[in-house]
């Protein structure tokens, strides 16, 4: 039987060693589908993606749109221009198409044929999903899945604000995504969300697939802390909602853990710490930046509890379902658990600086006291969350 044709549009490309979830989540994603299906990937082509296309792990067949490498001032000063009028537009509607992708879409008879001949179409995050109209213009034949790795208008909604006019701001772009939202959602053939929660927040359309990531990789693993008493916190900390929450941390929680555990140590490991993240945490010597690491299991081996403290954003937070698949304790916030489960999971779900700095010393306390919690959701965890679940999952949601 002839294998289908799948084009997927996607921000980023995943490979074997990306350094962000939405990677991770499309490195196994391609496993999958070029093991079923011809795939070729449609991204930006920002320097960035087309180092990525390099990696080990990356797509076969990845196609670049826009922001062609210049050979000549025009084309330098074309594409300096089109970057520029992307960023001024993504002030007004930031789950906006990127914009030198589009103008090569229209332009480019090869990408127009690609997408012609497909047979599924995929659309990874709002930007690419707000693509809908254009490729089913293209393509009217294929089946369309678009997949919402969070809810853009949940995301907005939790920006801070600092005055009437930036709260003015932000009611604004939360209205307009989520009116883009609801128009997308009844186009597309399939809608693919993370979690309960966001089928809820795009109200639950008879058309939506939960599909949850594939973070359990290998086979678990029993965990029991080590001697030293470290905390944990994992993140991609060029977020700034990730900085933010570190920050946070060594402002209001982290000072009164070492006055009760002198030996603790905190751990920050993700790439991106910004210089104000270092400048703060050099204060403190029982806090260290160790940034990217080629072996993260051996992170949550080591780790007494896992710290999510995350206080914005949206969609299931990865770092939250990782820790769990390792089966070490967790303290986290309300939104860091959003989308994940119950408070039966964890140490303790607050977003109180003072609940957060005591959970994390009761377990600093005893770890042995917390262990059974943590091994029954490492279970849970791994019902859902495995790599077999992920596969059988995603071969069911597309036409054979």
């Amino acid at each position: 039987m002839a294998r289908i044709k799948v084009v997927q549009l996607a921000s980023t490309l995943g490979y074997d060693e990306v350094p962000h979830a939405g990677g991770r989540y499309l490195s196994q994603w391609t496993r999958t589908v070029e093991s079923d299906a011809d795939l070729t990937v449609f991204v930006p082509g920002t320097r960035t993606n087309r180092e990525a296309a390099l990696q080990p792990g990356a797509p076969q067949c990845v196609v670049p749109l826009g922001l062609t490498p210049a050979m000549t001032r025009r084309q330098a000063a074309m594409n300096r221009l089109s970057l520029n009028l992307d960023t001024w537009l993504r002030r007004f509607d930031p789950g906006m198409p990127y914009l030198p992708l589009v103008a090569e879409l229209l332009t480019s008879r090869s990408a127009r044929d690609a997408l012609r001949s497909a047979d599924v179409i995929d659309l990874q995050w709002a930007d690419s999903i707000r693509l809908l109209r254009l490729v089913q213009s293209i393509n009217s034949r294929a089946f369309v899945s678009g997949t919402f790795h969070d809810v853009l208008s949940q995301s907005l909604s939790r920006r801070p604000v600092s005055g009437r006019s930036s709260a003015v701001r932000r009611r604004f772009l939360t209205w307009q995504a989520r009116r883009h939202e609801r128009r997308m959602v009844d186009r597309l053939d399939e809608v693919v969300v993370f979690s309960d929660k966001d089928a809820a927040l795009l109200d639950h359309p008879p058309h939506a697939r939960v599909i949850r990531p594939p973070l359990g990789l290998g086979a678990p693993v029993e965990h029991r802390p080590g001697e030293q008493e470290t905390v944990l916190v994992v993140s991609y900390l060029s977020r700034p909602e990730n900085d933010e929450a570190a920050q946070w941390v060594l402002t209001h929680v982290w000072p009164d853990v070492v006055v009760d555990h002198p030996q603790a140590r905190l751990r920050l490991v993700g790439k991106g710490a910004s210089e104000v993240l270092r400048e703060r945490s050099a204060g403190y010597p029982s806090v260290e930046i160790a940034g990217y690491v080629e072996d993260l299991p051996a992170e949550y081996r080591r780790a007494t509890v896992v710290l999510v403290p995350v206080m914005r954003g949206a969609g299931v937070k990865f770092k939250t379902v990782e820790a769990l698949l390792h089966g070490v304790p967790v303290v986290t916030t309300s939104v860091g658990a959003e989308g994940v489960g119950g408070a039966e999971l964890f140490v303790r779900c607050t977003d109180s600086a003072a609940g957060m700095g005591a959970a994390i010393s009761d377990v600093l306390r005893s770890p042995s006291d917390h262990q059974e919690r943590a091994d029954r959701a490492q279970q849970w965890a791994w019902s859902l969350y495995s790599v077999d679940t992920f596969d059988a999952d995603l071969r069911k949601a597309w036409p054979s």
